[in-house]
C-alpha cells in the first residue's frame, strides 16, 4: 500500500532516479604504439579541463617517434556513457595520423585499451559497432592497414580497408554481444606499413556498445513519479493520524 512506502527508501530512488539524467562518466584510456619489436612508447594522457581527474584522455596534439615513423595523437577518450542517451555510443575512440620518416617499411602496431567499463549489460543483446575511416597522401602501392577490436579479449574480426589508392578510406563492422559483467574492457589494435617516405594515413577509429536502456527522459519521469508517490503517501498518512 502506499501508505506504507518507506519514505527514506523511496527519496533515496527517487534523487538516485533524478540524478542519473544528469550524471557522466568516463572510463581509462591507455594508447601505446610500437615498430616492429621495438620499445613500447605510452602516450601521454592528461584529464580534461572541467571533467574529473579520472578521466584520462590526450587533450592536445602529442608526437610520438619510433625508429622510422612519427605518430601524433590528435584526440581519445573512453566514454562510459554516450551523448545520446544513458548508455549509448558507450566505447573508445581516437583520432592519430602517422607519417612515415625514412622510407624504410617497418610494421607499427598501435594499441587503444578502455578498461573499467561497467555498462551496458545483457540480457538484453547489446550490439556493437567497430569503425576506421581516414585519408591518405602520397601513398605507395604496398602500404596496408588492418584494424580490429576486442571486447574482453573477443576479438570482432579483421578490418583491411585500402590505404594504397584514393585519398580517403572507410571501414565499418557491426555486430552483438550476447552478456558482459563490469568492469569490462574495449581494446582496439591497429597494424600500420607505409612503405614510401612521407607517405602518410590519418585514422578515426571508434569502438561503441549500444544497450537498450532508459533514456534520461524516462529516468527523469520515474524519479517524478517517485516523488509523487512519496507525497501522497505523506498527505494519506497525516490524514489518517487526523
Amino acid at each position: 500500500m502506499i501508505s506504507m512506502i518507506r519514505k527514506p527508501a523511496a527519496l533515496a530512488a527517487a534523487v538516485v532516479a533524478i540524478g542519473l539524467f544528469g550524471t557522466s562518466a568516463r572510463a581509462d584510456l591507455v594508447i601505446t604504439v610500437q615498430e616492429n619489436a621495438g620499445p613500447i612508447t605510452t602516450f601521454s594522457v592528461t584529464g580534461a579541463a572541467g571533467m574529473p581527474t579520472n578521466d584520462p584522455f590526450i587533450s592536445v596534439p602529442t608526437t610520438v617517434n619510433t625508429t622510422d615513423y612519427a605518430i601524433t595523437g590528435l584526440g581519445g577518450e573512453a566514454n562510459q556513457f554516450g551523448g545520446g542517451g544513458m548508455f549509448n555510443a558507450i566505447g573508445n575512440s581516437s583520432t592519430t595520423s602517422v607519417v612515415n620518416t625514412t622510407g624504410v617499411a617497418g610494421v607499427l602496431h598501435i594499441t587503444i585499451t578502455g578498461t573499467g567499463f561497467t555498462a551496458p549489460l545483457a540480457p538484453p543483446t547489446i550490439t556493437t559497432d567497430s569503425q576506421i575511416s581516414g585519408t591518405v597522401t602520397q601513398t605507395s602501392p604496398a602500404n596496408t592497414l588492418t584494424f580490429q577490436s576486442y571486447v574482453n579479449g573477443a576479438g570482432f574480426g579483421a578490418q583491411t580497408p585500402t590505404i594504397n589508392t584514393g585519398s580517403s578510406y572507410s571501414s565499418d563492422k557491426p555486430g552483438s554481444i550476447a552478456s558482459l559483467a563490469p568492469n569490462f574492457s574495449i581494446k582496439e589494435t591497429i597494424d600500420i606499413t607505409l612503405h614510401g617516405k612521407s607517405d602518410q594515413v590519418n585514422y578515426s577509429s571508434s569502438t561503441t556498445l549500444q544497450g537498450a536502456v532508459p533514456e534520461p527522459s524516462s529516468l527523469a519521469i520515474a524519479g517524478l513519479g517517485a516523488l509523487g508517490l512519496i507525497g501522497y503517501g505523506l498527505r494519506r498518512g497525516k490524514a489518517q493520524r487526523g
